[in-house]
């Protein structure tokens, strides 16, 4: 099933690409490139203009995304029939792949509502978690096994409650995009325009400042996982660097962040942020499905594998 692994793999990176690809066509304004749908201006192939091309581009990376979504639930239908979570997944990866290219149409159709666009992205992250979860299930096995000790219940509740709190970082992030709001302060970590939070400053102010808030509590509940991470007797070597991995990104996510505003609004910065975020949230999906099983499933497999090759030999 080497090749199914690779898919799942394959499926998770795309999804990342596609959702750099959509912060590039939000951030260069090409969302309305294309102002029809399924077509743009009516054909296959887009006019020779900037923002119908990269509008067109997004949109066969999506429909190159619903061919991998499509392969995994094939694949995992097939041949991991004795996995139940898998191909539930499976099918849940292909009704939200559906409902996205949907999102992505009313977007374009609606003139890019502010409401559409944040869905939209909330569901292409909603997509991301859950290629990510059949990319662990598919690299642990059918063979895996709940880890029933305390210490691992613990915290499989710490790494729940930073997931959450990840996931709604990302959502009011998504809001701050769909609403402008991130142009609403010029100066950072105070904001000129709104220098007391929520008490000055107009709309746009008080979404960016609320988006800031969340950040740093998001990054408590990050500092408490890690240091969580850090007592635990049995983590083993995936929470021990995914805790890492975590801190550290979500660390390089906040200056990148800041350098969003200090340098005007770059449009590689933007997409860099967002790219960011995407890398966060598929660490800590691994972090909390991957770390609730043991890692013998994994070492089993591998062994197998290797006397295979050794007997072959």
């Amino acid at each position: 099933m080497r090749w199914f692994r690779t898919l799942t793999v394959t499926t998770l990176l795309a999804t990342v690409l596609l959702i750099a690809v959509g912060s590039t066509v939000r951030n260069t304004d090409s969302g309305l490139g294309c102002p029809d749908w399924p077509l743009c201006y009516g054909k296959i192939l887009p006019p020779l203009e900037f923002t119908a091309i990269v509008e067109w581009v997004h949109r066969a990376m999506a429909s190159v995304i619903s061919i991998l979504v499509g392969a995994q639930a094939v694949g995992a239908f097939l041949r991991r029939r004795e996995d139940p979570t898998l191909w539930k997944l499976a099918i849940a990866s292909v009704v939200a792949v559906f409902g996205q290219a949907l999102l992505g149409g009313v977007t374009v159709l609606t003139g890019n509502a502010p409401w559409t666009v944040g869905v939209h992205l909330a569901a292409a992250l909603t997509l991301l978690a859950i290629v990510t979860m059949m990319a662990a299930c598919a690299y642990l096995g059918p063979g895996r096994t709940r880890i029933a000790t305390p210490e691992r219940a613990a915290f499989e509740h710490v790494a729940r409650w930073a997931m959450i709190a990840t996931g709604i970082v990302l959502l009011i992030g998504a809001y701050t995009v769909a609403t402008n709001a991130g142009f609403g302060c010029t100066t950072w970590p105070s904001c000129k325009e709104g220098q007391i939070p929520f008490l000055s400053g107009e709309r746009l102010q008080h979404i960016h400042w609320l988006h800031r808030f969340t950040v740093v509590g998001g990054a408590a509940i990050i500092g408490w996982l890690f240091l969580h991470v850090r007592e635990m007797r049995a983590r083993g070597p995936m929470l021990r660097k995914g805790a890492h991995s975590l801190l550290g990104l979500y660390g390089v996510q906040i200056l990148v962040g800041g350098l969003n505003i200090l340098s005007g609004f770059e449009e590689s910065v933007r997409v860099s942020h967002l790219v960011f975020a995407s890398a966060i949230w598929v660490v800590m999906i691994l972090m909390w499905y991957a770390g609730q099983f043991s890692p013998d499933a994994e070492a089993g497999t591998s062994s197998a594998r290797a006397s295979g090759a050794a007997s072959r030999a």
